[in-house]
């Protein structure tokens, strides 16, 4: 009984096994040629496997930069003529990079016209106070030190108060010296060189430029 049950229980499983697979396997579905192949128009042709060129040269097209194709604007066998547009690349990162870029460029051309406008007009009256400002805190300072040095007793005075005039008289000496320098340099404006190098950064901006897309 067992030697003949065996042998229908494996069939069986088999039959089983092979439907499954069956039902598994993908379904094609029958496609259609986008244009028919071919016909030779003659009654005797002559066959054979070869490569058509150009009658003149070959052209390949290419692109300065690689991407995805986003548009065709011509097919297969239409006659194309010098400039004409073939295609676009999908430009987003282009597009990112070329706002980084004009942000680069607008803020070197905003830090080479502010040197350029240097010295601002309102800027010159407070360098020009703290002038007038130093000069009178010299003057006072000069007073204090001849009135000090003009004492004929030396035992009215010490010693130190008249060393502290001193060096407060040279102190506002430095002063007025400072800012005087201040004064000249505001006046004069921007350094050749900053502006120099600033009008470098503008130019290495402008050489960024914008790349194309198209092909």
């Amino acid at each position: 009984m067992k030697r003949t049950v065996l042998p229908i229980v494996a069939t069986v499983a088999a039959i089983l096994a092979m439907i499954s697979v069956a039902r598994t396997r993908p379904k094609r579905e029958p496609t259609v040629p986008p244009s028919a192949p071919p016909t030779s128009s003659f009654e005797q042709v002559v066959a054979g496997v070869g490569l058509v060129e150009a009658n003149s040269e070959n052209i390949d097209v290419s692109c300065a930069v690689s991407g995805m194709v986003t548009q065709l604007y011509v097919k297969a066998g239409d006659r194309v003529g010098q400039g004409q547009k073939l295609f676009s690349l999908d430009d987003r990162d282009l597009r990112a990079d070329q706002q980084v870029k004009r942000a680069a460029l607008e803020g070197a051309q905003a830090r080479l016209a502010k040197l350029e406008q240097e010295p601002r007009a309102e800027d010159i009256p407070p360098a020009e106070e703290r002038v007038r400002e130093a000069q009178a805190n010299l003057a006072d300072a000069e007073v204090q030190v001849r009135l000090i040095e003009s004492v004929t007793d030396k035992r009215a005075v010490r010693d130190e108060d008249v060393q502290r005039r001193r060096l407060a008289y040279k102190a506002a000496q430095a002063r007025l010296a400072e800012v005087e320098a201040q004064l000249g340099l505001l006046k004069a404006g921007a350094w050749a060189p900053d502006i120099a190098v600033a009008k470098s950064e503008v130019a290495q901006a402008e050489a960024g430029g914008s790349s194309g897309q198209d092909g």
